[in-house]
């Protein structure tokens, strides 16, 4: 669902991605993505990232800050476990690449000084930018659109 306003004056909203689906992160197997909230406005994104068992992200660079909550499993980096209920916070110029054995589902806010928000270096040579431009595109788009072609350089 789209945000829904509260009945109030009061600007909350809620998001709710249980109606969205889990599209596959480009280039990276076992590894999925619902993005709940893309606003250019606030610089700001909101998505639920989904690790498989075994998997590992390319290494990336932050052009944000983020702040990731694990729901569950347990997923790494830089030597640091992320078990169900734990938070990273990760700033801007920070480089690594996390991974997951049991595989994990977390929460992950970032926020921009730019429309610049991460930088991924495939192992096979490219680098895979993931603006707000990016995450605007995957804001709402179902498995059937990604698996009709309508969003280049992904994969269903």
């Amino acid at each position: 669902m789209a945000g829904e306003t509260s009945t109030s004056a009061d600007p909350t909203r809620v998001y709710d991605g249980s109606g969205r689906d889990w599209l596959p992160v480009p280039s990276v197997d076992g590894v999925y993505i619902k993005v709940l909230v893309a606003d250019p406005a606030r610089r700001q994104v909101v998505f639920q990232f989904r690790f498989g068992p075994g998997t590992a992200l390319p290494e990336h660079v932050h052009h944000c800050h983020a702040i990731a909550y694990t729901i569950s499993g347990e997923w790494e980096y830089e030597g640091l476990k992320l078990p169900a209920g734990a938070v990273a916070y990760e700033p801007p110029g920070s480089i690594h690449a996390p991974s997951s054995d049991p595989g994990a589902d977390i929460v992950v806010v970032l926020s921009s000084e730019s429309d610049r928000f991460l930088e991924n270096h495939m192992p096979d040579g490219p680098t895979i930018e993931m603006d707000m431009a990016f995450f605007q595109m995957l804001d709402g788009l179902t498995r059937e659109q990604l698996a009709a072609g309508e969003l280049p350089g992904l994969t269903a």
